[in-house]
């Protein structure tokens, strides 16, 4: 029993002594571990530090929990922290940014998608409608499909097509056609119908010139010293002057405008700017009939000049005769920079007096001139009456009386103005016509009121029509 015992102590201290070698063999491990970590973290923290500024600091931070005003004290005596936290927020924020384009140019697109589903729908039912001869229904459907998507070239095919064959408007249908070649250049049933319908287009155009120039050869018969002709004169001066900045959003009534003209009375309630506006216009269109109507010879860039000095004489002495010098904005059209503008008006000028451009009608130069001078828009401001003063000029040369643009026709007005931007300049060309034509026929009528209808067989065919005041 006693040498059991024995051995029983002899094996656990053999156990107890390996136990000891064991641990021993441990802690010796250990520490090479714990070194071979702690290196490794030192290099890894050594070149993050390369990188990215006290990252330590943000690390200890991080790790050992600093208290705000612990952290904010330490990121002030070194502002590398702050740039990393602000560079930091401009990544989340350019982040969000372009999350929030994403979305929104995703919301416009499927926006698009279905103004356009909506258009095609209201294009299939504007079909059905004209193939069951409800003619109304059917303009209504054309119309409102186009209004939401202008430019798609089936819609104004189908609606330049349902014009036509109802012949209320061929001038307007093959603009529309010529519209649909615009969105589509390989719009073969567009092409098509154009073709066709181009000549018609022309022969009514023709056919309006043609009546201007009768009428035209009407008003040479009337004696200069006609009372009539003297009454609507100058009548109509005082309405030019007035419609004239009307268009320009000036408020004055006609006959608060003939108040300042003949009397030059200050209107109360009136600005300033009012007032020179309605002077200004008044001293262009005196210098253009004792001047610029007489003038045998080219229209210069000076003459341009000279107008826009006395349409803006008044408003803005210093901007006054002069080719701006910043760039200007009209709207959603941006005119060409400031430092093209004098280069344009000399191709202007050189176009305007082309033999090409003397080859044209009076009526489509005058309009065709206006345009391009409001293209270009070449002064900071007065660019329309300018616009309008010349294409009066070029029309008095030719013999014609000068128009005036109502101002309850604006709308049109710029609208075709709008339409030449996108590439067809006819219809402001027929616009201006069709105003020429009326103004012949109240001058003719307001002599054949006192001569019964008989006009004298006097003819002169280098007169010119002057607006005395």
């Amino acid at each position: 029993m006693a040498k059991w015992e024995d051995e029983v102590k002899c094996v656990n201290g053999f156990r107890s002594h390996l136990d000891n070698e064991e641990a021993g063999e441990k802690r010796v491990m250990l520490p090479k571990v714990t070194i071979l970590i702690v290196l490794f973290s030192g290099i890894t923290l050594a070149y993050l530090s390369i990188y990215i500024p006290n990252v330590t600091r943000l690390i200890a931070n991080a790790s050992f929990g600093f208290g705000d005003s612990e952290l904010k004290s330490k990121e002030i005596s070194n502002p590398s922290v702050l740039i990393y936290k602000k560079h930091l927020e401009d990544l989340q924020c350019d982040t969000v940014t372009k999350t929030s384009l994403l979305a929104r140019s995703k919301k416009v697109l499927e926006k698009k998608e279905e103004v356009k589903t909506e258009a095609l729908a209201a294009l299939k039912l504007a079909v059905e409608m004209k193939e069951h001869g409800k003619h109304e229904k059917a303009l209504k459907l054309f119309e409102h499909a186009l209004a939401l998507d202008p430019t798609h070239a089936d819609i104004l095919n189908e609606y330049g097509e349902f014009l036509e064959n109802q012949g209320e408007n061929i001038i307007k249908a093959e603009h529309m056609y010529y519209r649909a070649i615009a969105a589509s250049p390989q719009h073969s049933k567009a092409m098509a119908n154009r073709q066709r319908t181009l000549p018609l287009v022309q022969e009514i155009d023709q056919a309006q010139f043609n009546r201007i120039e009768k009428k035209r050869e009407m008003f040479f018969r009337i004696p200069e010293n006609h009372p009539g002709l003297r009454r609507m004169k100058k009548e109509s001066y005082i309405h030019h002057i007035y419609h004239t900045v009307a268009l320009e959003g000036n408020t004055m009534t006609l006959s608060q405008t003939r108040s300042v003209v003949e009397n030059r009375m200050a209107i109360a309630g009136k600005s300033i700017m009012e007032h020179n506006e309605v002077l200004g216009l008044d001293l262009a269109l005196s210098y253009i009939n004792s001047t610029l109507v007489q003038k045998i010879g080219k229209i210069t860039l000076n003459d341009i000049l000279e107008i826009h000095k006395r349409v803006l004489g008044f408003v803005d002495p210093v901007e006054a005769g002069h080719i701006r010098s910043t760039q200007v904005y009209v709207g959603h059209y941006i005119p060409p920079a400031a430092s093209d503008v004098s280069g344009l008006m000399e191709e202007f000028t050189e176009w305007l007096n082309s033999d090409v451009s003397m080859r044209m009608h009076p009526v489509e130069l005058g309009a065709l001139a206006h345009y391009k001078l409001v293209l270009i828009h070449p002064f900071y401001d007065g660019n329309g009456r300018t616009a309008r003063l010349l294409m009066n000029l070029i029309l008095m040369h030719a013999g014609y009386p000068p128009i005036i643009i109502p101002v309850g026709e604006k709308h049109l007005y710029y609208q075709h103005i709008e339409t030449a931007s996108e590439g067809d300049v006819r219809p402001f060309i027929r616009f201006i016509a069709s105003i020429l034509e009326r103004t012949l026929d109240d001058y003719l009528l307001s002599a054949t009121k006192d001569y019964e209808g008989k006009l004298s067989l006097y003819r002169e065919q280098e007169r010119v029509i002057i607006v005395d005041p």
